[in-house]
């Protein structure tokens, strides 16, 4: 019965490291939005065909209609920063959307 008890713990505590990383991992994605100057649909092509590359992109989302661009990440691989430049070098203009703006535009009808 011991020896079950044994196992049983050790077990336990071997699983409770795997349930940590996990939860790091998933807490390890940020989203991050940008106003771009992407005007059609070969343009988000554009930034969609090449954007995922970039190390760490997790997902990429544009709306030719507001002209944005939003980027899942892993913050421990990628920053705003090098999603801008990278952004850039497609050749867009790129500004970061700030959380202030964001909210605006949410209240607006």
């Amino acid at each position: 019965m011991k020896t079950i008890q044994k196992i049983f713990v050790t077990m336990l505590l071997a699983a409770v490291p795997l349930l940590l990383s996990a939860q790091e991992k998933e807490n390890a994605i940020d989203t991050v939005t940008f106003k771009t100057s992407i005007e059609c649909s070969n343009c988000v092509d554009k930034v969609l065909s090449n954007l995922p590359f970039e190390k760490g992109i997790r997902d990429v989302q544009c709306d030719i209609g507001t002209q944005e661009v939003t980027v899942a990440y892993r913050k421990k691989k990628n920053d705003p920063e090098n999603i801008r430049k990278a952004i850039e070098k497609l050749g867009y203009t790129v500004n970061q959307v700030t959380e202030e703006q964001d909210a605006k535009k949410k209240d607006k009808p």
